[in-house]
């Protein structure tokens, strides 16, 4: 009995405070977008040298290109990987902060347009977050993308259609996954304490010292580092070819088999587990597996965003 009328107390509590749905705010995005367009306008200013946008419109957009990727970048952080429930919450409970609303369709165009210079941004603000630091230590890893499922291998053509994707989803292997994908993999360079300096997206079949043999002069800000990877990177061929090319030493464990093995460091393992705890945030808070994207271009902007 004291349970039903414990029951009972709580709903009847629960009705005096109802929530009206039209006034009820989804997150505080305000600050929040308010405080990312007021950093990336300070750290980024080359980039917007025509009021806020990179270019000269002959007329004005509704929204400015630094308006439009401060917003993406919002909406990323807020976990909000619906564009439908963003651009129907920005109607109705933000409004008076976008009067200016442009159609989803043109935004959308905008910020796949403006990836580039948002990858740029997000480096000048690593810049500034490495500058304290004197760290030489880099660390590596890949996780799989999946874009549908393994049943549908034949039949989905989402990111598959090489007329208009960049780089095709494929069929790759994951332990991790249990076997068998469809999609890509996410390779990732992050310092010791989790500071992004350089990313790829490929294709799920490719293996992980790809993205190493793709490292060269223009990556001039992994130079002279310390760089940690697993097993998946061993190979004498790409150890000297990064000594040489950009100073950068190769630092992966043995394999219990190998003729020179030498015990690896407990040190770095402990280093190793930061991009782990990395791609964890990527899939539990971002929804880095969670796609909706049917073409490489708005895949790889979705993942730069965040």
């Amino acid at each position: 009995m004291r349970k039903r009328s414990y029951i009972w107390l709580k709903t009847s509590i629960l009705k005096d405070y109802t929530t009206n749905l039209k006034y009820t705010i989804m997150h505080d995005l305000k600050a929040i977008y308010v405080k990312v367009k007021g950093t990336i306008k300070e750290h980024c200013k080359e980039y917007f040298v025509f009021e806020e946008n990179i270019q000269k419109y002959p007329r004005s957009p509704k929204m400015t290109d630094l308006e439009v990727i401060s917003l993406s970048i919002t909406a990323e952080c807020l976990q909000i990987d619906s564009e439908n429930l963003l651009w129907s919450k920005l109607q109705t409970d933000y409004s008076e902060l976008f009067p200016q609303l442009p159609h989803r369709t043109k935004f959308n165009k905008r910020r796949k347009r403006l990836v580039d210079i948002l990858g740029g941004c997000i480096r000048n603000l690593s810049e500034i977050l490495c500058a304290g630091t004197n760290s030489k230590i880099l660390i590596i890893d890949s996780m799989p993308i999946p874009t549908c499922r393994l049943v549908r291998e034949y039949n989905s053509k989402a990111c598959r259609q090489s007329k208009f994707d960049e780089v095709l989803a494929d069929k790759g292997i994951n332990a991790i996954m249990g076997g068998w994908f469809i999609g890509y993999k996410f390779h990732l360079i992050t310092t010791e304490t989790g500071i992004y300096k350089e990313m790829m997206i490929s294709s799920a079949s490719v293996h992980d010292n790809y993205f190493l043999k793709l490292l060269d002069d223009n990556h001039t800000h992994l130079k002279q580092h310390e760089l940690v990877g697993d097993r998946a990177y061993i190979g004498k061929a790409i150890q000297l070819s990064l000594f040489e090319d950009l100073e950068i030493k190769l630092n992966v464990p043995y394999r219990s088999n190998q003729k020179d093995f030498i015990k690896y460091e407990p040190e770095k393992k402990i280093i190793r587990k930061t991009i782990e705890v990395i791609f964890s945030q990527y899939c539990d808070e971002f929804n880095i597996k969670k796609n909706y994207a049917k073409r490489f271009e708005g895949l790889y902007t979705r993942i730069v965003t965040r």
